[in-house]
């Protein structure tokens, strides 16, 4: 690769579980920076993966020479932050979902991006694995109008205080909870089938109020929400839900089904996709792949595209925009127990 893209990635969980062993084995990045919150956490992950720097001083990481790019990684509630500092150096910002802590917060990004002339994009990764991408095209060509959309996802991971330690997803006030660690990966994917949202309602809870710290035995509250509803009211007619339990005592995988006036597509637990139009049997394939690795492989390839031969980066900022306003109505219909109508976003 003659024109290897040199990237930062900011954050030590998705970041470093995931991005950054795919920059590396890409040939389209050269990762030369990591920064985390703690100086010793950020030395390890360098050390551990090669990079010439880890650092927590993320100004210190804007200034490494010849960088081209940021993965921000970061929580939620410093998004924007860290965005808006790599945009004001002229770099590229690939971000995590959700873009922001609010829409406005989000559009604040955007406009700082565009504005700035570089290539931005969402981490919608998920909407890039085999069974996902199947699942999209097999509803826009067999489906229709939409009658009923049904996501549903059973976790057991969070199931007691010891199965997974207190980190920032625990936390409500920096951005943490499972509606935005994979309920707006499953909006994303609703609203590139059926794009126009009229109403949201939702109600959210926390199962399981205390969690340990990890390094020790003590327990520290939880005030995100491990489990969620979120009822969708389409323009023009049907219903769609987005829900998860992350405290289940059995896991089982993601169910999907998306019924229509002229057809159906349905994912089973087992990955099996089934689709067929109306007054015929359903058929089937799978199981298909669901790596989330692969998925953002593509995602990164599409960024390394949009910076070296122009275009746009898919996830695409507009999308990370549509997600962030139905996001943004679920919480609010949430806290104030209403249908919420999201904010227009409009399309460029």
């Amino acid at each position: 690769m003659d024109q290897p893209v040199k990237i930062a990635v900011a954050g030590s969980g998705f970041g470093r579980k995931v991005a950054l062993p795919v920059y590396q084995e890409l040939e389209e990045f050269e990762p030369v920076a990591v920064w985390s919150r703690r100086p010793e956490r950020a030395r390890e992950l360098a050390d551990d993966a090669g990079v010439p720097v880890g650092t927590s001083d993320f100004d210190e990481l804007l200034s490494v020479p010849g960088l081209d790019a940021v993965h921000v990684a970061t929580p939620v509630t410093t998004h924007a932050q860290f965005a808006m500092a790599a945009v004001e150096r002229g770099l590229h910002v690939l971000c995590e979902k959700p873009l922001a802590n609010d829409l406005a917060e989000a559009r604040r990004i955007v406009d700082a991006i565009r504005a700035a002339g570089v290539v931005g994009a969402v981490d919608y990764e998920l909407r890039l694995k085999d069974v996902r991408r199947r699942l999209i095209e097999c509803a826009r060509e067999v489906v229709g109008r939409p009658r009923m959309v049904s996501v549903s996802l059973i976790r057991s991971d969070h199931a007691d205080p010891y199965t997974r330690p207190h980190t920032w997803v625990h936390d409500a006030s920096l951005g943490g909870g499972r509606l935005q660690g994979y309920g707006v990966h499953d909006l994303d994917l609703v609203l590139e089938i059926f794009p126009e949202v009229e109403a949201v309602a939702a109600a959210t809870e926390v199962g399981v109020p205390l969690r340990t710290a990890g390094d020790d035995d003590q327990l520290r509250p939880v005030t995100a929400e491990d489990t969620y509803v979120v009822l969708l009211r389409f323009r023009g007619g049907g219903l769609g839900t987005v829900s998860m339990a992350a405290t289940a005592r059995h896991d089982r995988g993601d169910v999907i089904e998306v019924h229509g006036d002229e057809g159906t597509v349905r994912l089973d637990a087992d990955r099996r996709l089934w689709w067929g139009r109306a007054g015929e049997e359903l058929q089937c394939e799978g199981p298909l792949d669901a790596s989330s690795t692969a998925a953002f492989a593509r995602v990164a390839k599409s960024f390394w595209s949009a910076i070296r031969e122009g275009g746009v980066a898919e996830p695409s900022l507009e999308e990370g925009l549509r997600v962030q306003a139905v996001f943004d109505a679920a919480r609010v219909a949430d806290a104030e127990r209403r249908w919420v109508r999201p904010e227009a976003v409009a399309s460029r």
